[in-house]
């Protein structure tokens, strides 16, 4: 699994360069043992190719239009078919690439999506970008879309009609979403991981096309992934309760899960308003806290300190027009509803400016609740 990793790691970070995003996908499903000389038409090698493909397929209708505006480039990356899926392509003659005919196959399609400024692919847009393409092709389309320094992989559930065996039905699209390229989150490199065809062969015994769609389909099944991040945040939660300490809440036993409870709860709502860009994606990755922090290590605490309290109490807790840094004194030092630990950003400044835009939220969930007497450096809850 280390080694896969690694070989993602890799192919993720082409997405990050100058390659062509072809290249780029190829690679990436490469490393996940997925090839095939089926590639796409030549007059599919560009968006205009690719837009007028799906027009006669079915024309796209004026919303389908508005989804497909921020796309820059399209294509067919290549199709694996029975063949590919059992290891006996070198074997057989591709017979000139993409096979419109083949219903039991996947198509993978690259997708360049604009990247202007702070422009964000809400999981919505993405899925309905996803069904337009699915809509028209007759096997099952996997699309990965680049959009500014992240990757998203995108499949939609098929059925078949229950009264046609010649339709299908499209279901959920499950997205493996904002894959960071230049630095990947070590939980997208496991779900990506999982969809390697040598290790479905291995744990499945896939050698067709309707076992590796069953093995696609169990994969990326939201309960399943629901599952199983929660199985992997209450192993979080046992680990943290076991290595941090607190202060004591004065609530008798429990205190240290209450504390990860508290602070579990705090990052799901930010994720969520994260989600609704509400709050700057930019804050909670490695690239943001190296950039902005003056001494950012994992063994120190400033990340915590400097964004994360800030962000709890001296934003998400105060009002827009309140916001700004404590002053120097020790009164005004410890008042948490103002900015602290200037010193520890590079860029105080830069840091407000992010964060003008951040909501108020007024429910108690971001309160502090420190008593005045022990609120200190190290002392938050």
């Amino acid at each position: 699994m280390a080694e896969l990793r690694e070989a993602l790691r890799d192919a993720l970070a082409g997405f990050a360069g100058a390659a062509p995003l072809y290249q780029s996908a190829e690679a990436l499903l490469g490393a996940l043992g997925y090839e095939s000389e089926r590639t796409g038409e030549e007059d599919l090698a560009d968006l205009a190719g690719f837009r007028a493909d799906l027009e006669a397929m079915r024309p796209l209708s004026d919303r389908e239009r508005a989804l497909l505006a921020d796309w820059e480039s399209a294509q067919i990356v290549f199709q694996i078919t029975e063949d590919e899926i059992a290891g006996q392509a070198g074997l057989i003659d591709a017979g000139g690439g993409f096979d419109r005919g083949s219903i039991e196959s996947f198509l993978f399609i690259a997708v360049e999506l604009a990247a202007a400024a702070g422009r964000r692919y809400p999981r919505t847009l993405l899925a309905d970008m996803t069904r337009v393409v699915n809509r028209r092709y007759s096997m099952p389309s996997i699309v990965l879309f680049r959009h500014g320094a992240t990757v998203t992989l995108a499949a939609v559930g098929r059925r078949i009609h229950k009264h046609d065996a010649d339709r299908d039905v499209l279901e959920r699209v499950t997205l493996i979403k904002d894959i960071g390229a230049a630095d990947p989150h070590r939980a997208h490199l496991d779900a990506l991981a999982d969809l390697a065809l040598p290790a479905m062969r291995e744990r499945a015994g896939v050698r067709s096309f309707d076992q590796l769609h069953r093995e696609w389909e169990r994969v990326l099944d939201a309960d399943a992934l629901n599952r199983r991040f929660y199985r992997e945040l209450f192993a979080w939660f046992e680990r943290a309760v076991a290595a941090c300490r607190f202060p004591d809440d004065g609530a008798g036993p429990g205190n240290a899960e209450r504390h990860v409870i508290r602070l579990i709860t705090r990052l799901l709502f930010i994720w969520f308003l994260r989600e609704k860009e509400l709050v700057p994606a930019e804050l909670f990755t490695e690239e943001y806290a190296r950039a902005a922090l003056r001494n950012h290590a994992p063994d120190r605490t400033d990340y915590y300190r400097a964004v994360l309290q800030n962000l709890f109490f001296a934003t998400l807790n105060t009002e827009i027009p309140k916001r700004a840094f404590s002053g120097r004194d020790r009164d005004s030092h410890r008042d948490f509803s103002k900015y602290r630990y200037r010193d520890l950003l590079s860029d105080p400044g830069a840091f407000l400016r992010l964060l003008v835009t951040v909501p108020f939220v007024d429910g108690g969930l971001f309160d502090c609740l420190d008593d005045y007497e022990a609120r200190g450096e190290g002392g938050r809850r």
